[in-house]
């Protein structure tokens, strides 16, 4: 009779320990809760910087105005990031609401919104990562060169949508490679030598590999042209 007594008391206690693990386990929880909940921001952190006649005023809306305190005038740019820097140094970074005073097109003086007084475009930020930066070189995707060896040494194709207007790209390299001579034989360079220059280095040799031939239309192994008084394949070229 005991056993079944003392089984019964061993699970009551298995189960209170149980729940009282779990509800201590909640309770934590709601305190950390609460915790991100409050106020986090000091009451000393100025909340608003305000733009008027070439003049930064820092406030603090949540205590009263004091000449020269609050708000805090700078007069330049300079004197505000020094301010920052301080603050930042001693561990405060306070969010600040940036308002310029402008005058809108009806002649009423309004505040307008910013992001920050170093970048006054509303609602542009200040970096984009969209689109590489203008020192990244792009490599051009073209399909009629995606199948080496076959054609390897093609010239890129046409670019019909215009999808790298205004990106800097591999082909732009190319091209941009011959201004760094003293003098181009390219035409399309600012420092071009002229036509007498170009024609120089075409019969040098430079661009044997770039050169266009016409093709030959009909070479059998077997028949040697004109040995028999045949008449020589018509070139449709010419």
């Amino acid at each position: 009779m005991k056993k079944p007594i003392l089984t019964i008391l061993i699970i009551i206690v298995f189960l209170a320990g149980i729940y009282a693990y779990a509800t201590n386990g909640i309770f934590k929880s709601l305190k950390i809760t609460e915790k991100f909940e409050t106020n986090t921001i000091s009451a000393s952190c100025p909340n608003i910087l305000l733009k008027k006649d070439n003049v930064l005023l820092l406030y603090n809306s949540q205590k009263p105005e004091v000449e020269g305190v609050n708000p805090l005038p700078f007069y330049n740019l300079d004197e505000y990031i020094n301010y920052l820097e301080i603050q930042r140094k001693k561990g405060y970074r306070c969010p600040v609401l940036f308002l310029q005073n402008e005058v809108n097109t009806q002649g009423e003086e309004v505040y307008r919104m910013r992001p920050s007084p170093f970048e006054l475009d509303g609602g542009v930020p200040e970096q984009t990562t969209l689109y590489p930066g203008s020192n990244d070189i792009i490599k051009v995707i073209d399909a009629s060169r995606e199948d080496p060896p076959y054609n390897k040494g093609n010239y890129p194709g046409f670019d019909p949508q215009g999808l790298y207007v205004g990106r800097y790209t591999d082909v732009d390299q190319v091209h941009d490679s011959t201004e760094k001579a003293e003098i181009s034989d390219n035409p399309m360079d600012s420092n071009w030598g002229g036509v007498l220059f170009t024609q120089q280095s075409l019969e040098s040799g430079k661009y044997v590999d770039n050169s266009v031939k016409k093709p030959l239309l009909h070479t059998p192994k077997n028949i040697v042209p004109g040995l028999f008084g045949e008449n020589l394949p018509k070139d449709q070229l010419e």
